[in-house]
């Protein structure tokens, strides 16, 4: 496992001598903007949460160089029931543009784990600090599930205007939804809490390289949680406080993350999402939660020009990975205007379907292939943002409700591509 290597005069004595109720980890990598909050937050919710439960605070820090783990540190009231570990960020990590938090966050999943495994803990928690502050209340509403309703992973539920999550709600939760058919919103959010009965065995597994780029350990997570069959549940928090980034990342770079954790998952995971059928809503708990307000209006102009210049310029790529009549809707789109552009929920499905068959195959270049793959996406981006334009909440549901039908109508066609890949070729 990674390097874990608990600092002294911190409570390791007293705080990681006996068994426990509950861990909360926390990780930071140079989140000293945000991780005391975190800190604070996490202790408030065991003390006023969870009273009668023993809790320790494991703040695992990759390295941070701005003074995290001291004013994570300082943050903590109890010092008894609080540890600092460090884990490895391998040089790769640090380079690599991430999309959902800590570089190298696989390595800190890992190590709260083990000192959650160590202290025979009920429930443990991550909490990607470097994301941003939870809400409030979000902790203790992510363990209540496991605590108290023998829940085993507990996935957020966080929420979101119509354009935020574009990727989540366009390929993340229909393509998860479709394989292991079970209509968890937010599968790979950031946080989430396990049940001690499902740590155990998420330890038991072998886990990749520490090393890896492209392994993305909530995705293994919970894809391990449906194929084990655990129960799975998601909890309401709020809105996420989240923390900006500048530059921004680019959309090839979450795209390649999201999707090459994803494919990597499904191919592993290959034999039991074939015998999975129509998906099943899982258990929500949590308070309800306004919809937060209009945003500004999104021009979806300059999306699909990015689509008809990369249609063009990636043509013969396309012809490597998409079957012929996919590639001529996509002629026909690239001849339409943003106003008038819509791409189909069914076309749709196949082309990531596809791009996931090409992946598996190695038909092109790994990489080379997600990056193909961003021109295509922000067509539809333009189409869906010119659906959602006059869309209340309700619309907005029933849309991505209907998207996530069509990945599911179309699990057959992955299927034989999957078992017979030359039977499609173009």
């Amino acid at each position: 496992m990674p390097d874990a290597i608990t600092q002294p005069g911190n409570g390791e004595s007293s705080a990681l001598a006996a068994a426990v109720d509950v861990v909360i980890g926390v990780l930071t990598y140079n989140s000293a903007d945000y991780a005391a909050d975190v800190i604070r937050d996490a202790e408030h919710s065991l003390t006023a949460c969870f009273p009668g439960r023993r809790g320790v605070i494991v703040h695992a820090d990759g390295g941070s160089k701005d003074g995290t783990q001291e004013h994570a540190a300082a943050a903590a009231k109890d010092k008894d029931a609080f540890v600092q570990i460090a884990y490895t960020i391998y040089p790769a990590q640090k380079i690599y543009p991430e999309w959902i938090g800590v570089p190298g966050k696989a390595n800190g999943v890992q190590a709260v784990f083990a000192a959650a495994q160590a202290r025979e803990a009920r429930a443990c928690i991550i909490v990607d600090a470097t994301v941003g502050r939870p809400a409030e209340g979000a902790i203790a509403n992510l363990l209540r599930p496991v605590l108290e309703k023998e829940m085993d992973f507990v996935a957020p539920c966080y929420i979101r205007h119509k354009y935020d999550g574009a990727i989540l709600n366009g390929i993340v939760y229909p393509f998860i939804r479709a394989l292991y058919s079970r209509r968890v919103h937010q599968p790979i959010g950031g946080d989430y809490a396990v049940s001690g009965k499902l740590l155990r065995h998420l330890m038991s597994q072998v886990w990749p390289d520490g090393d890896s780029t492209s392994w993305d350990a909530d995705a293994w997570a919970i894809v391990h949680s449906f194929s084990g069959g655990f129960r799975i549940a998601e909890a309401a928090l709020g809105p996420r406080h989240v923390r900006p980034h500048d530059p921004s990342p680019e959309t090839s770079s979450i795209l390649a993350q999201a999707l090459g954790s994803l494919f990597i998952e499904m191919n592993r995971s290959a034999g039991f999402w074939q015998r999975t059928r129509a998906s099943q809503a899982v258990p929500g708990f949590g308070p309800h939660f306004d919809p937060p307000a209009d945003p500004a209006p999104v021009d979806p102009a300059p999306m699909a020009q990015s689509f008809r210049l990369g249609y063009q310029n990636l043509l013969d790529i396309y012809r490597m990975i998409l079957p012929p009549a996919t590639l001529l809707e996509l002629k026909r789109m690239s001849l339409q205007g943003a106003d008038d552009m819509r791409f189909d929920d069914m076309l749709w499905a196949r082309v990531i379907y596809d791009f996931a068959l090409a992946w598996r195959t190695r038909s092109l270049d790994r990489a080379h292939l997600l990056g193909a793959l961003t021109p295509l996406y922000l067509g539809w981006a333009a189409s869906w943002v010119r659906s959602l334009r006059d869309a209340g909440p309700a619309e907005v549901e029933e849309r991505i409700e209907a998207l996530c039908s069509a990945y599911e109508s179309q699990k057959g066609y992955l299927i034989s591509r999957w078992r017979w890949p030359d039977r499609f070729n173009p």
